[in-house]
């Protein structure tokens, strides 16, 4: 299997895991289309990842459609630019507005870089709840709502096979935060976030590569950066193996 489809085969199943635990959270499978709502009033986690190339591809976007009407999201789409170029299609011509580009990018394990835990940091993973609430302190510290990160993210934290969470502390005091997600030998790291305090220490980087090397067995670490921290996983051995992009429909509120 190409590396491209392992890593967009993991995204479809660290989706899955994202939800798992999550309360009220769906996955509905439409024709290839993979809807993953949290059902929470946040557009970036009711989305639709894609394990194949739909059948007919017009149906398959309506009836996806028709989903997140009846549950009030705006429909979201996350695409492998060119891995099924009839979606890529069908996507724009139903006028529905790119909002992110990124790149998906890749390390082999045995290439990625050993980085240094900056000195009177220990990075632990989440084991508890006690875990837990520090991952959504951090998540909200760094990214945003607290209602969201606590019902979301705090929600999945832990006890999910093949998922491992990890948070940074400094003293007592949760300082940053990285999640992996394994599937058939790939781990994609995700919600890698440190508060503005403990930043430019390396902190970013040094949960990236705990966090992709937790699974004993894989060979594999992909991500999708922002073009902010793109350079910071070059440096520790990623490199650019596809491109990415998020399409959303228009509103119906």
């Amino acid at each position: 299997m190409e590396t491209s489809e392992r890593v967009a085969l993991g995204m479809v199943d660290a989706e899955r895991k994202r939800r798992a635990k999550v309360a009220g959270a769906e996955v509905v499978e439409i024709d290839g289309l993979v809807l993953c709502f949290a059902n929470l009033p946040d557009p970036s986690i009711n989305s639709i990842v894609v394990a194949d190339e739909p059948d007919d591809v017009e149906r398959a976007l309506a009836l996806a459609s028709g989903e997140f009407e009846q549950r009030g999201q705006t429909m979201g789409i996350d695409l492998q630019v060119g891995r099924h170029p009839s979606l890529d299609r069908a996507v724009r011509a139903r006028g529905m507005t790119l909002i992110i580009e990124q790149p998906g990018m890749v390390a082999a394990l045995s290439d990625l870089a050993t980085v240094a835990t900056p000195d009177g940091i220990r990075i632990e993973p989440v084991t508890n709840d006690e875990g837990a609430e520090a991952l959504v302190r951090v998540d909200t510290e760094a990214f945003g709502d607290p209602a969201i990160t606590a019902a979301f993210h705090g929600a999945g934290a832990y006890g999910v096979d093949g998922m491992r969470a990890f948070v940074a502390w400094a003293g007592q005091d949760p300082v940053g935060i990285a999640t992996g997600y394994e599937h058939d030998g790939a781990v994609g790291v995700m919600g890698v976030g440190v508060v503005p305090r403990a930043r430019r220490q390396g902190l970013g980087a040094a949960l990236t590569v705990r966090a992709a090397r937790s699974f004993d067995g894989a060979d594999l670490a992909w991500l999708h950066p922002t073009p902010e921290a793109r350079a910071v996983y070059e440096r520790i051995g990623f490199r650019r193996i596809a491109d990415y992009e998020v399409w959303v429909a228009p509103s119906t509120t």
